[in-house]
């Protein structure tokens, strides 16, 4: 921190050149490394899809940078403000510049994408960048540290490895600005160590993502696009739909087009490549304890399995479950999934549904 804090100083206004420069050797990286970033992306995952990760880890953020670069010099200008008459004849402009360090800690779901893409938009800034990589993605955290190492001097981006005690020493630092995506229990905690520093914090956190399906909508429209965002990288997806609420007398007709989708999407799961598994342990076993609470407390579970294949822990691959009859007394309608757990609330009226979603922010605080 303090090597990039004192480069910082030294260079505190990086021209508009120099910013496209480092924006396009990040660009080249991601696209020289992709095979690397998929192999170090299964490995951390034990198997993990190299289309998904392709288009979540290398396209997604190339087209972040080409967003940023095309905007970058109208950014910089500076932008007039009104003056009342008060002041008049007087002229009011503001002048936009580098803030110092950013510190970055990143989640281990797109372990690449939400580390480039705060970095890309940093660099942009003409800002320095110290990046924390989840530790649950070790092999990933390394490719980046190698790789950034050699596009970028020590003193303009730099990675730090390891646990939760390194997390909290990292967001103690005083930043000019810290990024952190993950949890909304760490975000607070995150939170409380940045404001020490009075470091101005951008949290994007976990929740309970509803989709709702209006009355009027094409049930197998809805279906398909619900179980492509709740499949995709096994519902380990910030936005994916965490539940759904759908008129009380279609969700028959939306489970069984749900079976369909899964069923021409993944044939197969246990030895499907492209079927991404359960991150670790520990998120498995946290799934699973959801589908027991619910069934436990009522709840019917409808496996999408088309081949009716068993998966035990040692593949870390969870069926894709569609949970109906849910309450909120269940764990699985308090907390955020994060996996291919789908409960499904049927409502009368959409102000009904709406009413609902609105209860459950409550709830899941």
């Amino acid at each position: 921190f303090d090597r990039l804090l004192a480069a910082y100083r030294r260079e505190p206004m990086p021209t508009h050149e120099q910013r496209l420069d480092r924006l396009d050797c990040l660009a080249r990286a991601l696209q020289d490394r992709q095979d690397d970033i998929a192999d170090a992306v299964r490995g951390d995952y034990g198997n993990r899809s190299v289309h998904e990760t392709r288009i979540a880890e290398v396209l997604m953020p190339l087209d972040h940078i080409r967003y940023l670069r095309s905007r970058l010099r109208g950014w910089m200008r500076p932008h007039r403000r009104h003056v009342s008459l008060t002041y008049q004849p007087a002229k009011a402009k503001v002048h936009y510049q580098p803030v110092g360090v950013v510190g970055i800690i990143s989640p281990w779901n797109y372990p690449i994408t939400l580390a480039v893409s705060p970095l890309a938009a940093a660099l942009a800034a003409g800002n320095r960048a110290l990046i924390k990589p989840s530790e649950f993605t070790p092999r990933t955290a390394a490719l980046m540290k190698s790789m950034f190492a050699e596009i970028f001097e020590p003193d303009l981006v730099e990675i730090v490895e390891g646990g939760p005690e390194v997390g909290a020493a990292f967001s103690s630092l005083p930043f000019h600005h810290l990024l952190y995506t993950g949890s909304t229990h760490v975000g607070r905690l995150v939170m409380k160590a940045a404001a020490e520093n009075l470091t101005p914090v951008t949290l994007e956190l976990g929740g309970k993502s509803p989709a709702i399906v209006h009355e009027s909508y094409p049930i197998a429209k809805a279906a398909s696009r619900i179980a492509w965002g709740k499949c995709a990288n096994s519902g380990q997806t910030c936005i994916a739909p965490d539940y759904v609420l759908a008129p009380a007398g279609q969700i028959d007709a939306l489970v069984a087009a749900m079976r369909e989708h899964v069923a021409a999407s993944y044939p197969t799961l246990r030895d499907n490549g492209d079927y991404t598994c359960i991150i670790n342990d520990r998120h498995y076993q946290r799934l699973r304890a959801l589908v027991e609470d619910a069934e436990a407390k009522g709840a019917r579970k409808v496996e999408l399995n088309p081949a009716g294949e068993t998966l035990d822990a040692s593949t870390r691959k969870i069926v894709p479950t569609v949970l109906l009859d849910v309450n909120d007394d269940m764990k699985v309608m308090q907390e955020e999934i994060f996996g291919p757990v789908l409960p499904v609330v049927g409502y009368e009226r959409l102000p009904d549904a709406i009413a609902y979603v609105l209860s459950l922010i409550h709830i899941s605080e």
